[in-house]
């Protein structure tokens, strides 16, 4: 039997570590083909040396970091420009866990390739908009969402029960789901990188906590599944059972129960739908006597409203909405802006790029690097 080849961008952070888990129950079935990561080099060659991986990638002012190692026994790419050469003609399957837009050139050569493409990105969905799905299918690449909301939706409608109405994903409602916004104006980096469900990196938690990560999501969503702004929508399930309902016109929804665990649609790439791996336990309704559903308070988590606004102009404002995100976030890490200036700050921007410029209903590639030349250099910040 052929074993998948797999190949892993971003291997060392969460996801990576959840693909790991699986593979490493499946070493009969799967094949690591090479691996990147950013700057935890270290933790990288630990991953290459415990699974046999020849192709390894990152960044090369980190190589400092190895001059006790022999890379010798490694193809080693340590240009990010170069990554997309990892994969090769017998690579079945890229994963692609990367965070933010740094990747987005690797991800156009990745679309391009024919191979089945599993995506963590939002932030590089939402920048190509309808480039994203238009460029898989011309070259025949087939995407699966991994995104635990997307995924559901994914294996939703391979039911092919019909035209649906709408589709509503869920969020946990973050860490400050109770807090007040007073009390909101007070959050520390801390405290919102802490989810009370997921383990995620720092940026992707601090969206969860302010709500933005459902905004970033919804627009994802329109993209991944080519919906009308009026097909999305989403609600509050704290515990987190239920990711996504398809919504028909009969009144009947349908939604797939699974424990927040990335393995579960991770597996979606390696196993067909009834046949994952049998590493999960099931779940046990009675432990979940009380599932709650909870609309979004507007005032204290204003981002997904934000979101629909700008769902709604398209062209580059998405791409803006997405960008000051990442910058504002960082921001935040810092100390340098409060919690609730992150959505704040960022329609303020918004509203000051689109008072200097007009939008591009299509934008290219090119236009997206002069977006972000524009707000590098004309960031407002409230002072």
């Amino acid at each position: 039997m052929k074993k998948i080849n797999v190949v892993i961008y971003g291997a060392t952070g969460s996801i990576g570590k959840s693909t790991l888990s699986i593979i490493s129950k499946n070493l009969d079935k799967i094949n690591i083909e090479g691996i990147t990561c950013n700057k935890n080099i270290l933790k990288l060659l630990k991953i290459a040396k415990s699974y046999n991986v020849k192709k390894i990638g990152f960044n090369e002012k980190y190589i400092y970091k190895l001059n006790k190692f022999n890379l010798n026994k490694f193809e080693v790419f340590s240009d990010d420009s170069s990554f997309h050469s990892i994969v090769s003609k017998k690579t079945d399957v890229i994963i692609f866990a990367t965070s933010g837009l740094s990747s987005l050139d690797l991800l156009l050569k990745i679309l391009k390739s024919g191979k089945i493409v599993g995506i963590a990105n939002k932030e590089c969905i939402i920048t190509l908009g309808k480039k994203f799905i238009n460029l898989s299918k011309k070259y025949k690449t087939k995407i699966i969402p991994l995104d635990s909301e997307h995924n559901s939706i994914y294996h939703l409608l391979r039911q092919n029960l019909g035209k649906y109405k709408s589709i509503t994903i869920t969020a946990t409602g973050g860490p400050f789901l109770n807090y007040t916004k007073k009390k909101l104006s007070y959050v520390t980096p801390q405290q919102a990188t802490k989810h009370p469900v997921w383990k995620m990196g720092s940026k992707i938690s601090i969206d969860s906590a302010t709500m933005m990560n459902k905004a970033l999501e919804i627009i994802e969503a329109k993209y991944l599944f080519n919906l009308k702004n009026d097909e999305i929508n989403a609600i509050i399930h704290p515990q987190a059972i239920i990711h996504a309902l398809v919504n028909y016109e009969n009144g009947i929804s349908t939604a797939l129960l699974n424990k927040p665990d990335m393995r579960i649609p991770l597996s979606s790439l390696f196993f067909e739908f009834n046949k994952y791996s049998n590493v999960y336990r099931g779940i046990e309704l009675t432990n979940y006597s009380n599932f709650e559903f909870i609309p979004i308070d507007k005032n204290k988590f204003p981002a997904v409203e934000l979101g629909y606004q700008v769902m709604k102009i398209g062209g580059l404002a998405p791409h803006i909405f997405n960008y000051l995100n990442e910058i504002l976030v960082n921001l935040f890490i810092k100390r340098k802006i409060k919690f609730l200036d992150i959505v704040k700050l960022n329609e303020l921007n918004i509203d000051k790029f689109f008072g200097k410029n007009s939008n591009i209903s299509d934008p290219k590639l090119s236009d997206i690097k002069n977006i972000n030349y524009w707000i590098d250099n004309n960031l407002y910040l409230g002072n």
